[in-house]
């Protein structure tokens, strides 16, 4: 991937959005409990825990989850770096893949946003996702395996919008 100016991005972004019509509270609540989370998509998500009491995303909360992304398995360690219930939560975290059954382990940064907006339809519910591939020969190399052969724009939009469908039929019925 270039950008304008023929610069290779080393930054993969892709954003899901969907409508849900109910609470913004109920949305929140049932979407970040870990059990929602992990029903919503059972082929890739292996598990998820937040590091407090509740088990809920909190400013400073720690998190760890476990997950396929394009067919490949990843830990994720990481930080909630801001939340505000009921409106927006930001994540960032470090992943651990494990590529050709674990041969290659790369680590990616990522991170996303979450929100909850009103619009005059209902309530607008996106997830914003970013992995940073590291600016070097081999971050290079991951990006395009990642982008080009596993098709990995594609998959992780897939995967984030899946979950987005799955809230909004769990909380519409």
């Amino acid at each position: 991937m270039k950008d304008v100016n023929g610069v290779l991005i080393v930054l993969l972004k892709e954003h899901a959005e969907i409508m849900i019509n109910n609470s913004p509270e109920n949305i929140w609540d049932y979407a970040n409990n870990p059990e929602n989370w992990a029903a919503s998509n059972p082929e890739e998500h292996r598990g998820l825990k937040f590091y407090n009491k509740s088990n809920r995303p909190e400013t400073g909360v720690e998190f760890y989850q476990k997950e396929f992304v394009a067919g490949i398995y990843a830990d994720l360690r990481g930080q909630i770096l801001y939340a505000d219930r009921p409106n927006v939560v930001v994540w960032t975290g470090v992943a651990k893949y494990k590529v050709f059954g674990g041969l290659i382990r790369p680590r990616i940064p990522e991170g996303g946003t979450v929100r909850i907006q009103k619009t005059n339809k209902g309530f607008k519910v996106s997830h914003d996702v970013f992995m940073d591939f590291p600016d070097t020969l081999f971050g290079k190399v991951m990006l395009w395996y990642f982008t080009k052969i596993l098709k990995g724009e594609k998959a992780v939009y897939d995967h984030t919008y899946k979950e987005l469908v799955f809230f909004k039929n769990q909380l519409e019925k």
